[in-house]
């Protein structure tokens, strides 16, 4: 868990885009609300495969693809593997992918263990990242702002 906290840290230290993902409906505002509070993007609706293997023929090149994935499921609705799972490890996107007993987590960049069926375990996920992606992009302006400062004195 804490490696996994501390990469999605230092992807959004660095301006990485992280995108969360998960297709159970009952999670949809949550893991929605999560996204936008903390400046990222979620996907929480069914998935049509190959949407980032083919993205330069689906947006002709004018797509960034995410720098970081964030399962909070790694299975879709009816217990397979989430199939953008496969797109991101062919893709060599990072992922980061609560695993449960009944997931695979062979694919995953950085797995971790936990219930992902249960509204309490995910939001406590949803706070946890959401509070690491947080704390990277405020060092990251502070970084900034002190370089900017030493800058100008010299």
């Amino acid at each position: 868990m804490f490696d996994a906290l501390n990469f999605a840290a230092h992807i959004a230290y660095r301006q990485g885009i992280i995108l969360f993902m998960h297709q159970n409906k009952q999670m949809l505002p949550l893991i929605e609300k999560t996204a936008e509070n903390i400046g990222e993007y979620s996907h929480c609706r069914k998935w049509e495969g190959g949407v980032f293997t083919n993205s330069s023929d689906v947006f002709h090149d004018s797509v960034r693809l995410p720098d970081l994935i964030l399962f909070l499921s790694t299975c879709n609705s009816i217990s397979r593997p989430h199939s953008a799972v496969r797109d991101a490890a062919k893709m060599l996107i990072p992922t980061i992918g609560v695993v449960d007993t009944n997931s695979d987590p062979r694919l995953i960049s950085y797995p971790v263990p936990g219930n992902d069926d249960s509204p309490t375990a995910v939001r406590l996920f949803c706070a946890l990242f959401a509070e690491a992606i947080t704390r990277g992009k405020k060092t990251a302006t502070r970084d900034q702002l002190l370089k900017e400062q030493l800058d100008r004195q010299s």
